[in-house]
């Protein structure tokens, strides 16, 4: 058998990765796994598929709530008839109703969107070897990510993978 030398500190890290890759939950799914992070964000969705939303421009979606305040800072300048027409002729717990009178009478972008919380694998962050390196990235850099968390993924038929992990997990490491 050959022997690799390599310095104490690089031999106790492997030791340390073999531990950890094999008493590491696997969050239900089949070797080879490897971490990476899931984000959540709020994007539009099909009709019927998510919350009724107002898209106002410059990427300000609002509920209706929301809607409401947006006119409550607009609406000041503008003709007695004007507000008029919002206390009297809109129906204010209709989304769509407040959205036309933005659009009709405030002359703003005003588009109804249905909007849901989307989940997606981030893209800039690669893969980790193993759940607490993904969950240290996300304590540490978090907050360039939308709801972040980890999420165990299969390399299914990854076997260049697989045999690296296989060969990190079932090494020996003997002190000489």
């Amino acid at each position: 058998m050959k022997k690799i030398e390599l310095p104490k500190e690089d031999y106790d890290f492997l030791k340390e990765l073999q531990h950890e890759l094999n008493t590491q939950e696997n969050d239900g799914n089949a070797d080879p796994v490897y971490w990476g992070i899931i984000e959540t964000k709020e994007d539009a969705v099909p009709d019927g598929c998510g919350e009724t939303k107002v898209h106002l421009g410059d990427g300000d979606v609002r509920d209706l709530k929301g809607c409401i305040e947006f006119v409550g800072e607009y609406i000041g300048d503008y003709p007695e008839e004007v507000h008029r027409i919002w206390h009297e002729d809109v129906d204010q717990d209709d989304i769509g109703d407040v959205a036309d009178f933005i659009r009709d009478e405030l002359k703003m972008q005003a588009d109804i969107v249905e909007v849901a919380d989307v989940s997606f694998i981030s893209r800039e962050t690669g893969a980790f070897l193993t759940k607490r390196a993904c969950q240290e990235y996300i304590s540490r850099f978090g907050y360039n990510h939308s709801h972040p968390h980890t999420y165990a993924m299969t390399a299914y038929r990854n076997f260049e993978l697989a045999r690296l992990l296989k060969i990190l997990k079932t090494i020996d490491f003997k002190e000489e």
